[in-house]
């Protein structure tokens, strides 16, 4: 959750423009350089997760990249949701920790 958060609170930082931001993640111009940016640091927060689920010697590296994108989409949507628009901070990192711990326990 330590890589988790951070971006959480940054995504919440505006609520609305989070909302956006995310949107144009998903359906903007790859080519556009702010899209282009935000795809990379999703890139790289994938890898910081898979990096430390590769720290259990039973997880593969696959199977580790395949976690964290699975990670990365709950996060997507908690933060995207609009059911969660008027969430805490501290209630979407929860929510995305409760669907983790279910993820990480099969």
């Amino acid at each position: 959750m330590a890589i988790v958060r951070p971006v959480v609170e940054c995504n919440r930082t505006q609520v609305d423009n989070g909302r956006v931001y995310l949107r144009e993640m998903v359906f903007g111009d790859p080519a556009e350089p702010h899209h282009r940016e935000a795809l990379a640091i999703t890139g790289q927060t994938e890898e910081a997760v898979a990096a430390v689920l590769c720290r259990d010697a039973q997880v593969s590296k696959g199977d580790a990249a395949t976690t964290a994108r699975v990670v990365s989409a709950v996060m997507f949507l908690a933060m995207a949701a609009s059911v969660n628009v008027a969430a805490s901070v501290d209630e979407i990192v929860r929510d995305i920790r409760e669907q983790i711990a279910v993820l990480l326990t099969r």
